[in-house]
């Protein structure tokens, strides 16, 4: 009978879960990046990660990089199910100003939102169970111990919280694992505006702010980046509990309209949260956005046709599992021609800022690999992870600071909210 061999990929995962954390992160520091993708194929019948043991050259994550990174937890985020752009115009323009103006939707809402939310959710929870190095997490000591033994704990995220009006679907993602989720992303739903596309006067409406009560009741830590300015101060009125924005840098040092005012850092600081720097040169130095170039995509998309197609899937004409799927396929021509990057200093600069606006208590690492596009030149990978917080430490950060930044700000709300598990809900008996 011929021997037996294993796969490569599986081989490197093997080696990978038995391969202790390489100089850069101490034996006990705790490193979560709180917000972070993999690479998928999405198809009309199901969600599929892509060879997420193999160490593809160029890939900003995937697990043996997440190993020599000596990553312990990552919050894996659907990202934004069904998304797509409609008018690349108005979302070039919304990068750096809200808008009213058509830019993105998503395909999905009702039942058919639910449904792809939960088969993003199914991806990652067999993605969990087939490996050896990822372990799915729903509390904080999930965490610790899947640090003692060398393995990544992943925690459900989303940043598009596809309910159809519905909160028995949010109780229902509970049951399912979820325990912190985003919010909204670039387009706007129902019940919260997004930072790019603003209603008037806009924020939460009244089913929006029983979200946040709900999410607080159950447990769910709310992670408030991509929400609107006005929307996250009517997150911050209405959440008793401490809220997070997981990839979000300072206004201040890069006015972009996806990163934070200071009124703002300053009152999730104050509420016990905190604000994961995002990786992007151009969210720590908007000279990288201005440098761009526009790309082919700009001019390759018709958005008359692409309203069509959004009517068409709204009245039941296109399903929007093979509309979504056709664009992965397809795909759109890049929006921009030039992606100019900064250095590792600049992270750390606004990185700097945040600190002593917010205090070192309030900041962790975000990231929002993979497939960002401009990445800081020596934090472009989660496997740099270590480069990073060298480079804070040649700073003048303190040890003590350091595995704050790393990993126990995040660790410590995640406990104030997750940990705490569900409140009983009100009592509807006769």
């Amino acid at each position: 009978m011929p021997a037996q061999t294993t796969p490569p990929a599986e081989a490197a995962e093997a080696a990978a879960s038995t391969r202790p954390a390489e100089a850069g992160s101490s034996g006990a520091r705790v490193t979560v990046l709180a917000h972070l993708h993999m690479q998928r194929e999405i198809t009309a019948q199901r969600v599929e990660y892509v060879d997420p043991a193999a160490d593809v050259p160029g890939r900003q994550v995937d697990i043996p990089k997440l190993r020599r990174g000596g990553v312990s937890c990552v919050w894996l985020s659907l990202g934004a199910p069904g998304e797509f752009t409609v008018d690349p115009r108005n979302a070039m323009h919304g990068c750096e100003h809200p808008n009213t103006a058509v830019a993105r939707r998503t395909l999905f809402e009702g039942a058919a939102g639910v449904q792809r939310v939960l088969r993003g959710f199914d991806a990652v929870r067999r993605l969990c169970g087939a490996s050896r190095s990822l372990t799915l997490a729903t509390s904080t000591a999930d965490v610790r111990a899947a640090a003692a033994a060398g393995q990544t704990a992943v925690l459900l995220h989303t940043e598009n919280l596809l309910l159809g009006d519905d909160l028995a679907m949010l109780r229902a993602y509970h049951q399912v694992g979820l325990r912190v989720t985003g919010l909204v992303h670039a387009a706007p739903l129902p019940w919260i505006d997004c930072d790019a596309e603003q209603r008037v006067p806009g924020g939460l409406t009244a089913f929006g702010r029983a979200v946040v009560r709900e999410l607080n009741r159950l447990g769910i830590l709310i992670d408030v980046s991509h929400a609107s300015p006005r929307a996250i101060d009517h997150v911050l009125a209405e959440s008793s509990h401490p809220i997070a924005a997981s990839h979000s840098n300072p206004r201040a040092v890069s006015p972009l309209r996806r990163n934070l005012s200071d009124d703002h850092i300053r009152r999730i600081a104050d509420g016990g949260g905190v604000i994961g720097v995002h990786c992007s040169s151009a969210f720590a130095d908007i000279g990288c956005l201005h440098g761009r170039t526009a790309g082919p995509g700009v001019q390759a998309v018709d958005p008359a046709q692409r309203l069509a197609l959004l009517a068409d899937v709204r009245r039941g004409a296109v399903d929007p599992f093979e509309a979504e799927a056709r664009f992965r396929r397809g795909g759109d021509p890049p929006l921009y021609g030039s992606l100019p990057t900064v250095g590792l200093d600049a992270l750390v600069d606004a990185t700097d800022y945040l600190v002593n606006l917010a205090g070192a208590d309030h900041v962790g690492i975000g990231t929002d690999f993979n497939g960002l596009e401009d990445p800081v030149e020596g934090f472009a990978a989660v496997d740099q992870t270590p480069q990073f917080l060298a480079a804070l430490e040649r700073r003048g950060y303190s040890a003590r600071t350091l595995d704050a930044i790393a990993g126990e700000n995040f660790m410590r709300v995640m406990a104030d909210v997750i940990d705490k598990g569900p409140a009983p809900a009100a009592d509807t008996s006769d």
